[in-house]
């Protein structure tokens, strides 16, 4: 009997929304935002946006603009941001977010739970780290785009993940920072303005920029504390990710051989002795091969697969650059690979949250194929 009550209940609510309908925002009210950054200042934050302004339907187009507010909280940043939108602003197209240098500092994983949990960010949006300021980053036009929030998307997310290219979402870096190691990392975004034309023509009034992301900011605890280059980028994407696009180069028998990836996957396992073995397999194809005089051709992979020197030669470099990321890292003390989850499942209640990391023993083993 209860349970009926509890249908017909639900059935008059559903009713009275129907009738009386809920309360929304008119397009013509909102400010569609694509990409927006947060800093930290001397006071407060600022947080910039780059938001989409719908014009009169009859147009039926829209341009965009770039705004920025402060405020003591980043609640308050918004709303001066609002404010000077003369609208509304809307989160639910935001694909893109950039976190300035300072605020990675220290208040980056707050920042970001604040903009989940009541700005109605998608936790599916990607996120990078400025070498300077998101505000920086989210001004600067794109020398092979109109903006730079779509760019950043396209660059990192949209053809595959490149291996010295690290793009991450908002979900992947908070589910990192609440693990037993709290090892965490963000593409570093670096933006260079062009010295002369780059796509075309260039307006004095408006100059386009290079953007980087070879470097990778990295962080313990919610804190940035060191900073990996293009080869600790790629130890990480070879463990991290699944990677697809990128190339090679490796020396044998004093000819340097360079490949196109093709695919890189890692496979993790644990022991409860505190080793991990790293298992990566990495399908290659050849670009060309340079000799000493400085000639270079290009041959059929299965060159490279009669002589076993090169797949040698191809493996020590993915698994150097592996090394390389590990160890970096680990001076500044932190778990890149997030060791301690994998510990933990295979010690179970024996697991040493303490010393585990100063125990831990890595095996990096690489199988590499050629087509």
């Amino acid at each position: 009997m209860r349970r009926i009550y509890k249908w017909i209940a639900f059935a008059l609510a559903f009713l009275l929304f129907l009738i009386l309908g809920s309360e929304t925002v008119p397009l013509a009210d909102r400010a569609v935002v694509m990409g927006i950054g947060i800093d930290k200042i001397e006071n407060g934050y600022k947080v910039t946006a780059q938001i989409i302004m719908p014009t009169d339907s009859e147009s039926k187009s829209a341009g965009y603009i770039v705004l920025s507010g402060d405020g003591e909280s980043v609640s308050e940043a918004l709303m001066s941001v609002s404010i000077e939108a003369g609208r509304q602003l809307s989160m639910s197209h935001c694909n893109a977010v950039v976190l300035g240098f300072e605020l990675i500092q220290h208040d980056a994983v707050n920042a970001l739970d604040y903009m989940v949990r009541n700005a109605y960010l998608s936790e599916n949006a990607l996120i990078v780290a400025a070498a300077n300021t998101a505000e920086e980053v989210l001004n600067a036009k794109p020398a092979f785009a109109e903006m730079s929030s779509l760019y950043l998307q396209t660059m990192l997310t949209k053809y595959g993940y490149y291996s010295i290219r690290s793009g991450r979402n908002i979900k992947d870096f908070l589910v990192s920072h609440n693990t037993r190691s709290q090892g965490n990392w963000l593409s570093l975004t670096t933006v260079t303005e062009t010295a002369g034309e780059v796509s075309g023509e260039q307006s004095a009034e408006e100059p386009e920029f290079i953007f980087s992301f070879d470097d990778t900011a990295v962080f313990k605890g919610g804190d940035y504390v060191t900073k990996l280059d293009e080869r600790g980028t790629r130890g990480i994407n070879y463990v991290e990710k699944h990677i697809k696009e990128g190339s090679i180069v490796a020396v044998c028998d004093g000819k340097i051989y360079t490949y196109f990836i093709e695919n890189i996957k890692t496979q993790k396992k644990f022991s409860d002795d505190y080793s991990a073995a790293f298992s990566t397999r990495a399908t290659l194809i050849l670009k060309e091969i340079q000799s000493d005089d400085g000639t270079t051709s290009t041959a059929n992979s299965i060159d490279s697969e009669r002589n076993p020197g090169i797949k040698a030669a191809v493996a020590k470099v993915i698994a150097d650059d592996i090394r390389y990321a590990y160890e970096e890292s680990k001076k500044f003390g932190v778990d890149i690979f997030g060791l301690g989850e994998g510990f933990y499942g295979a010690t179970g209640k024996n697991f040493d949250p303490v010393g585990y990391f100063d125990r831990a023993v890595l095996e990096i083993e690489v199988k590499v194929d050629f087509v």
